[in-house]
């Protein structure tokens, strides 16, 4: 009798291995991450549902909504909610518009798995999910990377429920993305307020819970700091999403252990672009910023002048806003002053005001104002359009004159300065309209480093980054910059932030 690896004739090949927990390396890392990606999850109904697995994860970290983009970016559909948070940018980046990931960048801006394996190779590292196009065209080469097939979405949770338990139980992973399709699948089939929505959400919250049990009752987790995030990549309206409306752009972000101190509601407001770099921080993965992330760390604390005011005051002429948006405040940071020559209007748009982008977006849905990704937190805005909808001034013959000043900065030796600034501009080539942004000296004399007509047509800079030169003159000594919203009726709008003046 021989012993021969070839195979006798007539024989059929076997089928090809399909990877399992058994096969993940051992981990090389006491810093761990676990990132639970709930499909269609909307942030009310989850409030509302019986989730005692979720709470208690919230209880110990930081939970709360997410904003997405609206359609001047593109719908909020799977595809860019998913790519969003596992790649860290939004969807002007990675340029998957849609579920089909057509024509995406996703090579430029790759999967946070995909950089986890070219900075530290020896991590052992897991994935399980059942919707086909994650694994096909998002996320690279996890160590283990598993595919669930089968009749319904129930049925393919529960086996990437029972494989993330195995993982846990049996073996050491580094770090662990589980997928989970059926509140998605509930909310499509029967509607978002439905009791059949919110079981599925109630009957994930319980996977939750083993998977968590199977995190906590490790017997080296004493020894072990494990990052938990829990995240959804769009919410609901009706039995579909897509569209601009509140409901479907509220999304929310958990994140508790590796370091995040819990607080009773985000002191910041965390979004989807934030999951990619927390997870590499915790991996001690450095961040280049040649990448080109969109987020940050959570938890990283803000050094924005702007979000030094509370944007607590509500509504005054604006309709009623939806809970949770958040509010606005007529008052600046210190140092910051305001040109104000517009009367009358909607008082919340009276010039520039501060607000949050949330209470901002809902002033009219289908403007383009969600898509001010950049702005986080506390923003200024300047709205000609809602400043008109209570009492027609600019039908009157009022025009919108204001200007945001900065504080005075010393120039020192420099001759050259840069400034830089998040911005979302729109103007009408049907209306009246000029913007600009001045630099002011306190020799007397001034620069137009930007400006805008809407005589020259329309125009829509979505969520862009401002970088301008300023040429410091002979004999100044200070530099204030202005941002000029003027000569306007109904017509656009300008949001900036996080204002910056650096040398060179």
């Amino acid at each position: 009798m021989s012993i021969t690896d070839k195979p006798p004739p007539g024989s059929e090949p076997p089928l090809p291995h399909s990877p399992g927990p058994e096969d993940l390396r051992n981990g090389v890392s006491t810093k761990k991450v676990l990132f639970l990606d709930l499909d269609g999850v909307r942030y009310d109904t989850l409030l509302a549902a019986r989730t005692p697995n979720i709470d208690a994860l919230a209880k110990t970290g930081q939970f709360g909504p997410s904003y997405l983009h609206d359609n001047a970016i593109t719908g909020t559909n799977s595809g860019p909610g998913h790519s969003n948070m596992l790649t860290g940018v939004w969807p002007d980046k990675h340029k998957v518009m849609d579920n089909s990931f057509d024509d995406n960048n996703l090579a430029a801006y790759p999967d946070v798995f995909t950089r986890m394996e070219k900075a530290r190779p020896e991590l052992s590292t897991f994935s399980t999910l059942d919707w086909t196009p994650l694994n096909q065209f998002l996320i690279g080469n996890p160590d283990v990377k598993m595919q669930q097939n089968g009749e319904s979405t129930s049925e393919t949770d529960r086996a990437s429920t029972n494989a993330a338990v195995e993982a846990l139980s049996e073996h050491n992973p580094d770090a662990m993305y589980v997928y989970l399709h059926s509140g998605d699948d509930a909310g499509h089939t029967y509607g978002d307020e439905t009791p059949q929505y919110t079981t599925a959400i109630e009957n994930i919250d319980g996977m939750i819970g083993q998977i968590i049990s199977a995190m906590t009752s490790r017997t080296t987790y004493r020894s072990e700091d494990w990052l938990v995030l829990v995240a959804t990549d769009h919410g609901f309206a009706g039995t579909s999403h897509g569209g601009d409306q509140h409901s479907t752009r509220t999304g929310w972000v958990l994140a508790t252990g590796g370091g995040i101190d819990h607080c009773n509601g985000t002191a910041r407001e965390w979004r989807q672009v934030d999951i990619a770099p927390t997870i590499l921080r915790q991996l001690s993965i450095e961040i280049d910023l040649a990448w080109g992330l969109d987020g940050i760390p959570i938890g990283t604390p803000s050094t924005e002048s702007f979000d030094t005011v509370r944007t607590t005051r509500g509504v005054v002429d604006e309709p009623a806003k939806p809970a949770g948006s958040g509010g606005w405040s007529h008052t600046l940071p210190s140092g910051w002053a305001r040109t104000n020559k517009v009367t009358g209007g909607t008082t919340e748009f009276c010039g520039w005001n501060l607000m949050t982008g949330e209470f901002w977006a809902t002033s009219q849905e289908g403007q383009g104002r969600g898509s001010f990704v950049r702005g986080r937190d506390t923003i200024a805005v300047a709205d000609t359009h809602e400043w008109n909808r209570t009492g027609s001034p600019a039908r009157a013959g009022q025009t919108y004159d204001s200007t945001l000043w900065s504080p005075w900065k010393a120039v020192g030796h420099d001759r050259s300065l840069t400034l830089s600034y998040e911005s979302h501009y729109r103007q009408l080539a049907s209306g009246r309209q000029k913007a600009q942004v001045v630099a002011q000296f306190d020799n007397g004399t001034s620069q137009i480093l930007w400006s805008a007509d809407a005589a020259d047509g329309d125009r829509f800079d979505i969520s862009a980054h401002s970088s301008l030169p300023i040429s410091v003159p002979a004999g100044a000594t200070q530099v204030r910059v202005g941002w000029r919203l003027f000569d306007a009726g109904d017509n656009g709008y300008w949001a900036i932030d996080a204002p910056r003046i650096t040398k060179g």
